[in-house]
């Protein structure tokens, strides 16, 4: 402490202008930048590997700063097998401060006492190797009294060198888009829950399951009827064998995409009627919006890969019928770290949608894919 204030200390001439700090003095870049989960994830998803983590940052110092630039390195030993950076408005699509807006770009500046986090994306392909860790660094720009710039190196997070967690899809039939799945933008990606004032990120790599029929859409006839929907009602099928530890029932279901769901939403609510089904040690299947009073089984029992669970429904928060679907390390929606898994097999649909004159979906080719995980609007048939 008495080297800092000493450090700090102001000059007993009033008129004396204090000098510039020093370029890359820590002990004027007064800036905690920490990564997030302890442990980064592999995710096998269109042909590339990935991995999401979170950079928070907060600005301790007295003047406002802007990151100028975002640096990734993932490391295999002294080898950088992983090299990517982010600056201008590609920074800003990856920034979200405290209380901004996570839906759209966001200036990656902080007040004094701000926090903001830096939603990261690495990407690679399975021929470069796997990196053992990432090193993550931005680079500062703070002007003023008691203000440094410079590059701060954050703490390096290790990579789980595991492949994720195979599974069988947990639906059948065709034309499934996978809505809000793995990307740096889909909203599952930026939906950080502190619970007992931890950061989670249990939807990190989620997916939001629609079905769509041959004009694109999600639904025929009324929409404001669930059973209008091409999804509702299908089956919910086990994603593996296991045991089913949390149950949740009789929540009604919501009238789609009114501006009032069926009840408030609280921490018991927000995956509506909800199954969790413990996969192997530290991983959880979680599905969730489930229609009320089809559910068909308990905690405690045993299932197996492609047992009936439960009908797709709408309920929580959900604005139309549709499967989320999660694994997560523990046996909860919001307070559990999100992790990968990878679909033993299914049919990836290269399509496009045509909205006017006349709305069709066209699937163009269809291609048979082993161990991946669907990626953000991806099409796929099970």
């Amino acid at each position: 402490m008495a080297l800092t204030s000493f450090a700090f200390a102001r000059s007993s001439s009033a008129e004396q202008k204090p000098p510039a700090a020093p370029e890359n003095d820590p002990l004027y870049m007064r800036v905690v930048a920490m990564p997030y989960p302890p442990e980064a994830q592999i995710l096998d998803g269109a042909g590339h590997r990935h991995s999401a983590y979170e950079l928070y940052v907060t600005n301790w110092g007295k003047t406002p700063l802007k990151i100028t630039k975002l640096d990734v390195q993932g490391k295999n030993g002294d080898d950088v097998v992983v090299n990517q950076s982010a600056n201008g408005k590609q920074l800003a699509a990856m920034f979200v401060p405290v209380d901004g807006d996570g839906t759209k770009p966001n200036d990656p500046a902080l007040k004094p006492g701000a926090t903001g986090v830096f939603f990261i994306f690495a990407e690679w392909t399975p021929d470069q190797g796997d990196p053992d860790n990432f090193d993550t660094a931005i680079t500062i720009e703070q002007h003023g009294e008691r203000a440094g710039s410079g590059t701060i190196h954050a703490a390096a997070i290790d990579l789980n060198q595991d492949d994720p967690i195979v599974i069988h899809a947990p639906l059948r039939g065709k034309n499934w888009l996978a809505a809000n799945a793995p990307s740096n933008t889909s909203p599952h990606r930026r939906a950080m829950l502190p619970v007992n004032g931890q950061p989670h990120i249990g939807q990190r790599y989620a997916i939001d399951w629609i079905q769509l029929s041959g004009d694109g859409k999600s639904f025929t006839g009324d929409e404001r009827k669930n059973s209008s929907y091409h999804a509702w009602d299908q089956e919910i099928y086990a994603a593996g064998d296991g045991k089913i530890v949390e149950v949740k029932d009789g929540i009604p279901e919501n009238v789609p995409n009114s501006s009032k769901l069926a009840v408030q939403m609280t921490y018991d609510t927000l995956a509506g009627n909800h199954i969790i089904q413990e996969l192997s040690e530290g991983h959880f299947a979680a599905y969730a919006h489930l229609r009320p009073g089809t559910l068909k089984v308990k905690v405690g029992d045993t299932v197996h890969a492609g047992d009936v669970l439960a009908h797709l429904g709408n309920t929580g928060n959900s604005s139309e019928p549709h499967l989320h679907f999660q694994v997560c390390d523990s046996p909860s929606f919001p307070a559990s770290e999100g992790l990968p898994f990878a679909i033993d097999q299914f049919t990836y649909e290269d399509y496009k949608l045509d909205k006017a004159p006349k709305p069709a979906l066209t699937v163009m080719s269809s291609h048979p894919m082993t161990k991946q995980e669907p990626m953000e609007d991806e099409l796929d048939s099970f």
